[in-house]
């Protein structure tokens, strides 16, 4: 899958579609407009130039990486005490075609605890290109 941010300086290329794409309404992501799909930093591969902001008001969080060119977020990887080989790639930034019949979940990110990363409540989900997601 290949994908690109809005003015064409960023591109993206996916080894595989991601099982499901993560809509989280969570402090970090709901301002990110993204959609989240999940992959092992090895199945993804990030051309251009790309800016960061990395939230430091939290032991556990994550690193956000955008173009600065158009300001479109393109991915995130964990820093800090995170343990993960996974990162997040805005799946936003793809051809609808290429993300047809992907799952969409809705995830409550608000109601995570300090214990946990990963949000428990599904609040919702549909498919990829069902006229619900995108």
């Amino acid at each position: 899958m290949k994908g690109h941010c809005a003015c064409g300086s960023v591109t993206v290329t996916l080894a595989r579609k991601p099982d499901y794409v993560n809509f989280c309404n969570c402090s970090a992501c709901r301002p990110m407009g993204a959609g989240w799909g999940y992959l092992a930093s090895g199945e993804v591969e990030i051309a251009g130039n790309m800016a960061e902001f990395g939230r430091t008001d939290v032991e556990r969080c994550l690193t956000f990486h955008f173009c600065p060119a158009c300001g479109s977020t393109v991915a995130w990887t964990p820093y800090g005490d995170h343990e993960e080989e996974r990162m997040g790639v805005n799946m936003r930034l793809f051809p609808l075609d290429e993300v047809t019949g992907i799952p969409a979940v809705w995830s409550d990110g608000l109601a995570m605890t300090d214990d946990s990363d990963t949000p428990t409540t599904r609040t919702g989900h549909g498919t990829m290109g069902d006229g619900k997601a995108f």
